[in-house]
Order: C-alpha cells, then sequence, then structure tokens
C-alpha cells in the first residue's frame, strides 16, 4: 500500500509540522499528526475489514511509533524518581532491608582487651565490595597507594596488594564496569596505582582539580558503591597503609538501594567534574538533587531492627545540589540535638582555615560545642589524635575548650589524645601509625565522615557525611543498633591506654 500526497496536503503537513511547537500539549501534537496521516492515506482497503486487514498493518505501527516517541517521556517517572522510597504521610520511607556493620582498621600492634567489641575489617569490607558485585563499581577517593612499591616497601603491604590484584583482575576480565574519580595527581601523590589501571584498561579514570574549581582544596572523599545498591564509606584512603598501619572507621552498608542511589549522586558530580573543561554550574541539574536532607531524612530500617532518620551531607558548598545538606550544617544540628552527650573522635580539630595562603578564624564547630556545653549542659569528650604530624597550636584549641569544665555548673568537656604506639620498624613507615577516625555519635546519633575537623575541609575540600538519627521514642537502651555500636568504639578507646589525658 503507499501513501498518495497531493501538492495540498504536502503544504499542509510542512504548515503542520511548522506549528508542532504551539501545542502546549505533545499528546495533541501526536493525535494531530495521526489524523492529518489518516486522511490524505488510501485507505479504502481498511475499510471492508478496518485495521485488521494485513495492508493497513504498516499504517498502524506508523500510527504506534510515533505514539511511543512522543509520548514514553511524558510518562517516564522523573529523574529522582525515589527508587525503593515510599512516602508515609510527608515522610519517606526506604523499602530496602538495608543491612549495615561498622567497618574498622586496627593497626598492627595496637592491642586492646579481649572483651573489647571488634568489627568487620576494612581490608575484609573491601574485599566483600569486589567479589559481590556484578554490573558497576564506582570509588570516589583521595589518593591512590595499594602497593608497597608506590611509597614505601615493608611486609604489612600485602592487604593493599592484594585489593589492588583484584582491581586488576577484576577490571582486565571485564566482570564489571569500574568508575574511579580522584583528586588531581601531584609529585607527592602521583596515583601509579591509576596510571596502570589505565593503561590496562581496568577502569576508567577521572581526576577532579579543585584549585581549578574552587581555588583549593582536594577530593577527600573515601566512598565505594557497587551496582547502586551496596556502598562503603569512611575514612581509609586507597593506600596499603590504611588496611595495617593506620586507625580507621567505615560503614559497609548492602540491599540499600535507597541510600546507595541517593550518595550515587554525589558520586556523579565528580565523575562530572573529572572532564577537563568541566565547570561548578550555578545550580546543579535536577538529576543531582535529592530528597533527603536535615529537613526530610529517609527512614531506614537496619539489620531488621530500629528504623533511623538518615541522610548524606556533602561539601564544599558549591558542590551541593538541590536539597543537599551541608557537611558542616549537618555536624552542628547533630551536636545541638544532642540531650546527654557528645563523643568526637578525629585526626585533627582545628577552628581555623589551615592550609590557605593566610590562617584565618573558623569557629562554627567550636561555638555549637561550646553552646552545647554551656546552655544544654550535654556532656562532651573529644579523642584527638597526636602523632608526628600534629601541630603544636592544636592544643592550645583544645585547652582553650577544657578550660571550660566547671566554669559554670553542669559544664562537662574532656579531651585525650590518642596516639598509636609504633615499633622502631613501623615509625620508618610514613605517615603511617595514627587515629584517622573522623565520627561523632551522641545519644541519638551517629555521623560518619571523610573530613578531618578544620575549616578547610568544609569551605573548598570534597567530603562526605552519612548521619543515622534514632527516631525510636522510648526505645530500649539495649537495643544494639549503629549508634550503640558506635558508642561502644568510642568508649573502648577513650578508656584504653592509648588514649592520654590533654
Amino acid at each position: 500500500m503507499k501513501f498518495k500526497f497531493t501538492s495540498e496536503s504536502f503544504k499542509q503537513k510542512k504548515h503542520d509540522l511548522n506549528r508542532k511547537h504551539d501545542f502546549e500539549d505533545d499528546d495533541e501534537y501526536v493525535w494531530d499528526q495521526m489524523k492529518t496521516l489518516r486522511a490524505d492515506a488510501d485507505q479504502e482497503p481498511c475499510k471492508k475489514c478496518g485495521w485488521c486487514n494485513p495492508s493497513c498493518i504498516p499504517i498502524a505501527i506508523v500510527f504506534i511509533l510515533i505514539g511511543l516517541i512522543v509520548l514514553l517521556p511524558l510518562l517516564e517517572p522523573s529523574t529522582d524518581n525515589l527508587l525503593h522510597v515510599k512516602l508515609n504521610g510527608t515522610n519517606y520511607v526506604c523499602t530496602d532491608k538495608c543491612k549495615i556493620q561498622l567497618v574498622e582498621s586496627i593497626p598492627e600492634g595496637l592491642n586492646f582487651s579481649e572483651n573489647s567489641p571488634k568489627f568487620l575489617s576494612t581490608y575484609d569490607a573491601w574485599s566483600i565490595l569486589l567479589n559481590s558485585t556484578k554490573d558497576s563499581l564506582d570509588i570516589g577517593s583521595f589518593y591512590w597507594t595499594l602497593r608497597g612499591a608506590d611509597f614505601y616497601n615493608h611486609s604489612s603491604a600485602w592487604q593493599g596488594e592484594d585489593i589492588f590484584k583484584q582491581i586488576m583482575t577484576n577490571g582486565r576480565k571485564k566482570k564489571y564496569h569500574i568508575r574511579i574519580a580522584q583528586s588531581t595527581p601531584t609529585p607527592n601523590e602521583p596515583n601509579l596505582d591509576t596510571e596502570i589501571f589505565i593503561k590496562k584498561k581496568v577502569a576508567e579514570v577521572r581526576s577532579v582539580n579543585f584549585p581549578r574549581l574552587v581555588g583549593g582544596g582536594v577530593l577527600h572523599t573515601k566512598l565505594w558503591i557497587s551496582d547502586g545498591q551496596n556502598f562503603y564509606l569512611g575514612s581509609a584512603n586507597m593506600d596499603w597503609r590504611s588496611l595495617t598501619q593506620v586507625k580507621e572507621l567505615g560503614v559497609l552498608v548492602t540491599n540499600c538501594t535507597c541510600l546507595a542511589k541517593d550518595v550515587s549522586k554525589i558520586f556523579e558530580a565528580y565523575w562530572y567534574l573529572g572532564v577537563d573543561d568541566s565547570h561548578i554550574p550555578s545550580r546543579w541539574p535536577e538529576s543531582y538533587s535529592t530528597k533527603f536532607n536535615i529537613k526530610s531524612p529517609v527512614s531506614v530500617n537496619f539489620n531488621d531492627g530500629l528504623n533511623f532518620n538518615t541522610f548524606f551531607s556533602n561539601s564544599p558548598p558549591p558542590l551541593s545540589s538541590t536539597g543537599r545538606t551541608n557537611d558542616l550544617d549537618a555536624i552542628v544540628n547533630v551536636i545541638l540535638s544532642a540531650d546527654k552527650f557528645v563523643h568526637i573522635a578525629v585526626m585533627d580539630y582545628y577552628p581555623l582555615l589551615i592550609y590557605s595562603p593566610k590562617i584565618r578564624y573558623w569557629p562554627y564547630i567550636d561555638d555549637a560545642l561550646r553552646k552545647a556545653a554551656i546552655e544544654n549542659k550535654v556532656s562532651v569528650k573529644m579523642l584527638i589524635s597526636l602523632w608526628g604530624s600534629s601541630r603544636p597550636s592544636e592544643d592550645y584549641f583544645l585547652k582553650s575548650l577544657a578550660s571550660l569544665t566547671s566554669s559554670f555548673k553542669g559544664v562537662d568537656i574532656e579531651i585525650r589524645r590518642f596516639i598509636v604506639p609504633a615499633t622502631p620498624d613501623q615509625a620508618k613507615i610514613p605517615f603511617g601509625r595514627v587515629n584517622h577516625n573522623k565520627y561523632m555519635v551522641t545519644d541519638n546519633t551517629a555521623y560518619i565522615g571523610t573530613s578531618n575537623w578544620s575549616g578547610d575541609y568544609f569551605t573548598d575540600t570534597a567530603g562526605i557525611g552519612l548521619i543515622i538519627k534514632d527516631s525510636n521514642t522510648g526505645s530500649n537502651e539495649n537495643d544494639t543498633t549503629i549508634v550503640t555500636q558506635l558508642t561502644s568504639v568510642f568508649e573502648r578507646d577513650w578508656n584504653s591506654p592509648y588514649a592520654v589525658e590533654l
């Protein structure tokens, strides 16, 4: 069957095409075009048996294709379709059966008592993700030195070297697609591992140049995302020392698409910015936005237990898409929302911008701690690392906080320094033997992040925080949750011989 077009019908079609954009509804345009096609076509054969006539089938196919082209985009969900999430009134509820567990690296030679809490090792957590991934693995990282040959050969580099081999094997065999977003390499951190990945076509690698994009800083995130449903977030760099020589803490979350898809949006921002001519948009596209934040967290049931209000925060502010809570705002909120105590374990603590050309005062977290202790009568305990790279000035700021204790009735701020001991052999390892943790726990909330606590990490350096708040009123204090487990980690470290008085 052939279409019969006259010169008049051709002109009419051209006119119709030109006025396509005049329609407010794409549906109207589709149906208008379909009626025109029907009017122009020789449909005599179809009158006898309608559209069942074989000669009419091509016309039907044309109509169907036109309808699909225009109607399907209208029927598709929005870019943020809240997969695995339902609305309960105005609250978001995750429908996944999420599993969460604390992950630690305990340096060789750092021994706690037998009854102390123990958790999954970082090496085991990364191995689980490498072995269970089926389709995709995304890694957000600061730098890469998984092999001893990269930086300093030592027998304890074996765990990092094994992780490197697993990535090489899985990438070369194309078991799944691997993407790595990293901070731009420097002479001190040349990222030789990822250079090998690129040459061997093991992974796609992009480097994010923060000095070019925001005037300073680095990509300081430590994030693994597997198959859009499992992830690791914590303090451990892609460094063999982070597995055997440095004390680290993070979480492994599995079977949790609602959270993995959300944190993936932060990774996608890194991935976008890793292109050479990229720029930070004045407003991030809708596909990067989130519904989960400090005002509207998603309720997640972890480990078939209690529900927790959960969301991710990030820094610096220019990387925050619509709806995303800034990391500083999240930390201050956690501190001021505590009812009984605030326990903090971080490597560095300075109310300053210490990496800028001119040192500047940056009091926001410090002010929140003072307010919580003085106005809310919340007990504050801080466990700050003491190691070879600690600056002497740090002590003065810590002593300033601690001196408030007993200044007024009920004011209680205690600070201790955590020292990771080293044998003469271990002491030779550069930038090892340190408590690299970056977390906070209160009587109702766990905060696990990737940033040290000086101002630079929140103004021009990329980092992520995971906030998990107990939403269960009257819950049993004996319930084992991520909050109680994190509290047990802090108390173990605080009461250990490695924590010394300020």
